[in-house]
């Protein structure tokens, strides 16, 4: 059986040190990435350079969409800039601003470049033809040999750095950015596959890269994970806890796709994904909760007797009722998805170090049979606590808006080959070049 240095509570006792794990567990949170003064990051310019949303602001679009910052002060002091600046000041970083982005308009969608010389990653209308993105985009000057259609300074997602990313890979320790749609997700896995560490403190999509190791890749994809200082630098996640694999979990979710209220989400994602890929057969506990309802998770906690829940932290209110539940027991542990953007998240992360973990996409799994037992959607019809679309990523009831349904699928990168690439290894994949000029690919 598997020794671990861990430090997690469970049902029985709070571990502190080394423990032989002898009762079917899962433990998240150790994945980890180490900072130091040597390294440089590399950002996407909206949230951590500037902001084009923030008027009249020191962070406004005045500031050059290409300015290096030359301390944490440069620095947006929100969601992934405030992370950006923990970095900076603990671990001395470099930042550089990964822009800009070039993206070719196909059938009506814009892609981005890859920086391999193709338009791959399809970027959302709402970062490049709707107000007020549109409003900092240019076209390329005629009689340039420029080959895309919009030049893009205010990036914003992986697909939007992975161009610039790409080019300074050997430059580029570290990737910042958004990863809440699935094509920031293919390309997060485009840059980790060629030796770029990931991190995404906004993790709506990361769930689609679980068990991404088995591609041999040896950068770290981490998704809403907390940053601390050590007495080298800083480290990203790295905060383990057990749970066993018999514990029921109450895990949060919504079906408001049109609202800012969708990142709720992000939990039955990635526990329903967790499911799926290593056939965990986990009792799931639905709850409908949407911002600031993390109350109604810790209700249906309490009710169950369950002591694992699922949940997104981002307001005052849901950080207090989940600070309470975990104060009330040290065995009460919180699994914090796309909670690390907001101070409300990060604030239980270091409040609670032994008792919050974030969605590990590198899981270590204890029991007989330890490698995934399947890798298709198929229903697992021996869990009685929640049923799968059958054959589908996303359960259909999830994808009603037509903008969603638009970013959920694309010409060049439809979502089965994002799940089929996760899983198939090189030599079965077939890449070819449309007409057109954008990449495709499909499995055989």
């Amino acid at each position: 059986m598997l020794s671990v240095v861990i430090s997690f509570a469970t049902n029985e006792f709070v571990a502190t040190g080394k423990e032989k794990i002898n009762r079917p567990i899962v433990i998240l949170g150790l994945s980890k990435i180490r900072l130091n003064h040597s390294n440089t990051v590399g950002v996407q310019v909206n949230r951590v350079i500037r902001d084009c949303l923030w008027n009249n602001s020191p962070f406004d679009v005045r500031v050059p969409a290409n300015r290096i910052p030359t301390n944490s002060s440069d620095v947006v002091p929100y969601a992934e800039g405030n992370r950006v600046r923990e970095m900076m000041n603990w671990a001395e970083v470099k930042v550089l601003p990964l822009t800009p982005c070039r993206a070719k308009n196909f059938g009506g969608n814009y892609f981005a470049a890859d920086g391999q010389g193709h338009f791959s990653f399809l970027i959302s209308p709402s970062k490049i033809t709707f107000p007020p993105f549109s409003k900092t985009v240019f076209r390329p000057k005629k009689g340039s040999n420029e080959t895309a259609d919009l030049i893009c300074p205010e990036t914003h997602g992986f697909n939007m750095v992975a161009e610039q990313a790409y080019l300074h890979r050997k430059d580029i320790y570290l990737a910042v950015a958004c990863m809440d749609l699935p094509a920031k997700a293919q390309a997060a896995l485009f840059l980790a596959r060629n030796g770029i560490n990931i991190y995404a403190p906004c993790d709506r999509m990361a769930s689609l890269l679980l068990n991404y190791k088995k591609l041999g890749i040896n950068a770290t994809i981490l998704g809403s994970a907390p940053i601390r200082q050590t007495e080298s630098g800083a480290i990203i996640g790295d905060q383990p806890v057990g749970i066993y694999l018999d514990e029921p979990i109450v895990v949060e979710y919504t079906n408001k796709n049109d609202t800012p209220d969708q990142y709720c989400d992000t939990p039955w994602r990635y526990f329903n994904r967790l499911n799926q890929v290593y056939g965990l057969k986990l009792s799931l506990i639905k709850v409908y909760a949407n911002t600031g309802d993390a109350g109604k998770v810790v209700a249906q906690a309490e009710v169950a007797k369950a002591q694992v829940i699922g949940v997104r932290v981002c307001t005052d209110s849901d950080y207090k009722h989940v600070a309470e539940w975990l104060k009330k027991d040290k065995k009460n542990r919180a699994v914090l998805l796309h909670s690390a953007a907001y101070e409300p998240g990060i604030a239980l992360f270091k409040q609670f170090p032994k008792q919050t973990t974030f969605g590990d996409l590198d899981p270590v799994i204890e029991r007989a049979d330890s490698m995934p037992l399947h890798t298709d959607f198929s229903s697992n019809e021996s869990n009685v606590s929640y049923k799968y679309e059958k054959n589908s990523a996303f359960p259909k009831e999830e994808i009603v808006s037509k903008m969603n349904r638009l970013l959920m699928k694309s010409p060049g990168f439809p979502i089965p080959w994002l799940v089929d690439l996760v899983y198939k290894s090189d030599e079965n994949l077939d890449s070819s070049f449309s007409a057109q000029g954008n990449r495709s690919f499909s499995a055989k």
